[in-house]
C-alpha cells in the first residue's frame, strides 16, 4: 500500500507541543543556534508532520509530544552539538522518519542533507516533509545505502546512523569494499561499549574509534553517545 500522504495535523488530532518539551529542546539549540527561533521552529513543525504522518503509517513508536522530545528530538539535537564543522554533506544512512537527517537539516541550513531510506512509505513521508519544510538542502532517495553511495551528488563527506542495525553488524555492512566512505558518526546507546570490546579484533581490523562523545538525556532515559569512526585504508 502507498503513502497516503500527511494527514493535516489538526484534523487528526495533533496538540501544540506542550511548554516543558518547548523548553528542553531551546536550552538543548542554545549552543548551536543565536537566535534559537529558527531551528526551533523548523524542529516542531518537523515533529508535529512526524506524529500526525504516524497515525496513518507506522514511523515511530513515539505517539505523544513528551515522548518524542524527550527520546528522540533531544537525543538528535544534543547530538548535533558533537558534529563537527567539517562535516558538511552528510548521508543518514537508514533515515527512517527522518531522525536524525530531518532534525540536523532543522538546525544546519548551511550544510546538505541526503536521506537514504528503502522503505518506500517512510521514504514519501520523508519528501513529503522535507517538502512541506522548504528544505532545498535536502535530498531523499529510496534504496540501500550501498546501492546508492557511489550516485549521490553531492557526494556525502561522511555517513550518520541511528539505531539502524547493532553495531559489530553495521560496521561490517558500511566496512565493505562496495561502500567507500570514510567517516562514521553513529549515534548509539552505553551497549556499544561492550559490543566494541566483544567483536574488536575484527572490527578493529577495518575502523579506528576517533572519537566518543557522551550526553545525558535525563534519569529516565540515560546516557547516549555521538561515535566518530574512520575507516582504515585497505593494505
Amino acid at each position: 500500500m502507498a503513502f497516503p500522504g500527511i494527514p493535516d495535523p489538526e484534523s487528526v488530532g495533533i496538540p501544540k507541543p506542550p511548554q516543558h518539551s518547548v523548553d528542553l529542546l531551546r536550552a538543548a539549540l542554545e549552543p548551536l543556534a543565536n537566535p534559537v527561533d529558527a531551528p526551533l521552529t523548523a524542529i516542531l513543525d518537523y515533529g508535529t508532520l512526524l506524529l500526525a504522518a504516524n497515525t496513518v503509517t507506522n514511523l515511530t513508536g513515539a505517539k505523544d509530544w513528551e515522548t518524542l522530545v524527550e527520546a528522540h528530538l533531544l537525543d538528535c539535537v544534543l547530538a548535533a552539538q558533537r558534529l563537527p564543522e567539517t562535516a558538511r554533506c552528510l548521508l543518514d544512512w537508514g533515515s527512517g522518519g527522518g531522525l536524525p537527517g530531518l532534525v540536523w537539516a532543522s538546525i544546519f541550513p548551511d550544510r546538505f542533507f541526503h536521506l537514504c531510506e528503502r522503505n518506500g512509505k517512510k521514504a514519501d513521508f520523508l519528501s513529503a516533509a522535507a517538502s512541506e519544510l522548504e528544505f532545498m538542502h535536502v535530498e531523499v532517495t529510496t534504496g540501500q545505502g550501498e546501492e546508492i553511495y557511489r550516485d549521490l551528488d553531492p557526494r556525502p563527506d561522511c555517513v550518520v546512523a541511528r539505531a539502524v542495525e547493532p553495531l559489530p553488524k553495521f560496521l561490517r555492512r558500511l566496512g565493505r569494499p562496495n561502500v567507500p566512505l570514510r567517516q562514521l558518526y553513529l549515534m548509539a546507546g552505553p551497549s556499544w561499549q561492550r559490543d566494541w570490546e566483544e567483536h574488536g579484533t575484527e572490527l578493529k581490523n577495518q575502523w579506528r574509534l576517533q572519537q566518543s562523545d557522551s550526553y545525558h538525556l535525563g534519569p529516565d532515559r540515560g546516557d547516549r553517545f555521538l561515535l566518530h569512526f574512520k575507516k582504515k585504508k585497505e593494505k
